[in-house]
């Protein structure tokens, strides 16, 4: 059956993650068949064990089922284009790194090779596998340009292509691009559109499926059943998947901690970090411009820094004047106290920049900078985005949360047999909230995970106090319906 399915973009996917990812097309569509299959198997025999209409079984397993293939048969194309703002981000720094290299006379095999031994997430390693097929007696340019056709960044292929081409027909590269990277800004743009309304899906999803959840255990006199308490780790996986697609601790066009040991510094250093190093690559752009060495320059705007980039201009500066060190040493040593992995690789390019030529180094550092300046104020209209959304998202915790509370207490009165019959379902005493115990611990459980994700997705400060309101708002809307109906 695989092998009948054609899919471009899933053959594309399958060739992009090669160097991490040991699939083929036909296994992943095989995959995808047997799991729908057997989930479908599965929620046929599970859903006609709890004693639910045949009905009502078939379509809910086709939905799951549906569900479940479309999900992994899509996981690898959807894993691609999640990295594509991250490849195109990093598309202009390695377009730098293969101009300086041809700047100083290199071969296009040494241009491989540096990117090859940076920190590029997912391109380095990539480059590394092409400088074994290179081993092998494959030509670089073709190595390249395969490598850039199975690539989901245009902004990526379209500079390995005019990389080859320039080389081909002895051109500079210069002046085949400008070295900006549009793509990236556009899908950047295009995601912070999206994101609003994104944010209250995910966040209306996470708060109205339990309610509806209530209300259908209610309906079928469910409440007092102990399989209800099966569905609170249903709820805590949904509010985890869901508010994971926005609490990620790195935005890709932020930068990414330099250390990834465990004790990480927190993106807020990390971003104010980079802005200061935005900064002093103005400053240091406008008087390389001038004429000044890398060394006089830094040492004349050391007074304009702020102290994130104090803190590693100064040692750098103590290497040269005291230790005597070279200006690569002392460039080396601020690289390595650098939180953010990009600044620690620009700090690396300004000297192999200024080894060339300190006043083209000062002319294209000036621009590098303009472009970053400008990328960071659209990455942090995603940060005001979410700011704006953080009133909104608490609100439905908190009302939802209430909702629940309100709907638990009446779930002995909602069962469609005491609607239509003599009163609440078979076994409740009318007296203690003791008998709908399993649904109010799954809906407690529930209230607390919604309180904690959300406050997590939007970036609000103590998540688990939050959830814990929830909870209690929950509660308190249990406890208050209970008395009115007389059932505490």
């Amino acid at each position: 059956m695989a092998r009948r399915v054609e899919n471009k973009e899933l053959a594309k996917a399958v060739v992009f993650l090669a160097p991490s990812m040991r699939i083929s097309e036909e296994g992943v569509v095989a995959a995808s068949y047997l799991s729908s299959f057997a989930v479908l198997l599965l929620s046929t025999t599970s859903l006609f064990l709890i004693g639910l209409h045949p009905l009502a079984v078939v379509p809910l397993s086709l939905i799951l089922a549906a569900l479940v293939y479309y999900a992994v048969s899509n996981y690898p194309i959807s894993l691609m284009n999640r990295n594509k703002l991250l490849l195109s981000e990093e598309a202009d720094l390695i377009y730098e790194q293969f101009v300086l290299v041809f700047q100083a006379g290199g071969t296009i095999f040494d241009a491989i090779e540096m990117v090859a031994q940076s920190d590029h997430p997912l391109l380095s390693n990539a480059f590394q596998e092409i400088l074994a097929r290179i081993g092998d007696g494959v030509p670089p340019e073709t190595c390249l340009i395969e490598f850039a056709n199975n690539q989901p960044s245009e902004d990526l292929r379209r500079y390995f292509i005019a990389i080859v081409s320039s080389l081909e027909r002895k051109t500079d590269v210069l002046e085949a691009l400008s070295g900006e990277s549009f793509e990236a800004d556009m899908v950047l743009r295009q995601k912070n559109l999206e994101l609003e309304s994104r944010l209250l899906v995910v966040a209306a999803l996470s708060t109205y499926l339990p309610i509806m959840l209530t209300l259908a255990v209610s309906l079928g006199g469910l409440a007092a059943s102990a399989y209800v308490l099966f569905l609170a780790p249903v709820f805590v996986i949904l509010n985890l998947l869901m508010a994971s697609r926005f609490s990620r601790s790195f935005s890709a066009y932020f930068d990414r901690p330099r250390d990834s040991s465990v004790l990480i510094s927190s993106q807020r250093e990390i971003i104010a970090e980079y802005d200061e190093f935005l900064n002093f690559l103005l400053l240091l752009g406008e008087r390389l411009s001038t004429g000044d060495t890398l060394e006089v320059a830094i040492d004349e705007i050391r007074g304009s820094l702020n102290p994130e980039m104090e803190r590693l201009i100064t040692p750098a500066l103590e290497s040269v004047y005291h230790r005597h060190e070279s200006v690569s040493e002392a460039f080396e040593i601020a690289a390595n106290l650098a939180l953010g992995q990009r600044v620690a690789n620009m700090l690396r390019m300004v000297v192999s920049m200024c080894e060339i030529s300190a006043v083209e180094a000062g002319e294209r550092i000036s621009r590098i900078a303009s472009r970053l300046v400008k990328r960071s104020s659209v990455a942090k209209e995603r940060e005001s985005i979410i700011a704006a959304q953080k009133v909104k998202v608490y609100l439905l915790c908190y009302t939802s949360a209430a909702v629940m509370g309100l709907l638990a207490s009446l779930s002995p009165f909602l069962h469609i047999g005491a609607i239509l019959g003599p009163g609440p379902f078979p076994g409740f005493t009318g007296s203690t909230l003791l008998d709908i115990l399993p649904l109010i611990t799954t809906l407690g459980i529930a209230s607390l995970s919604m309180g904690y994700q959300n406050t997590r997705m939007v970036g609000g400060a103590r998540p688990l106090i939050a959830g814990f309101l929830c909870l209690l708002m929950f509660w308190i809307s249990l406890v208050l319906s209970g008395l009115m109906l007389g059932i505490v």
